[in-house]
């Protein structure tokens, strides 16, 4: 397992990264790039992709985007308070590129958005989220 930025490499990236295949692209200056690979372990009943898994990969790059301007003196991560998702085409196992960028980093709340392409290059969902930002512990 690869370290999580901003970790002191005790952290290891979480097992469901590596279950919607996670390959961090850009994260750099509010802007992420996130590749997927997703198998048919995420197929819903109706052998289409589950929402789940959209949203999944939207909170990712828009929490990826978040996460490339935090300063690690002072914060320790992220959670996600909101995220709104809006579902344009239905998706099949295989390849996907979510793009996140940040609109918005105050000092206690970051608001992002992304975009999440298929292997045809159509866009297939997007989402805007909202992030506490968690301070890091005096002392």
């Amino acid at each position: 397992m690869t370290p999580l930025p901003g970790h002191d490499g005790n952290k290891s990236v979480p097992e469901i990264s590596q279950l919607i295949g996670r390959k961090l692209v850009t994260m750099e200056n509010g802007i992420s790039e996130v590749h997927f690979e997703l198998g048919d372990i995420w197929l819903n009943l109706q052998g289409i992709l589950h929402g789940g898994a959209f949203a999944t990969m939207l909170d990712t790059a828009c929490g990826v985007a978040s996460r490339s301007m935090l300063d690690f003196d002072k914060y320790r991560g992220q959670v996600t308070l909101e995220l709104k998702t809006s579902f344009f085409k239905a998706g099949r196992p295989g390849a996907y590129i979510a793009k996140g960028k940040v609109l918005r980093m105050g000092r206690s709340v970051s608001f992002s958005e992304a975009v999440l392409f298929n292997d045809k290059e159509q866009e297939v969902a997007r989402a805007s989220a909202t992030f506490k930002l968690l301070p890091r512990e005096p002392g």
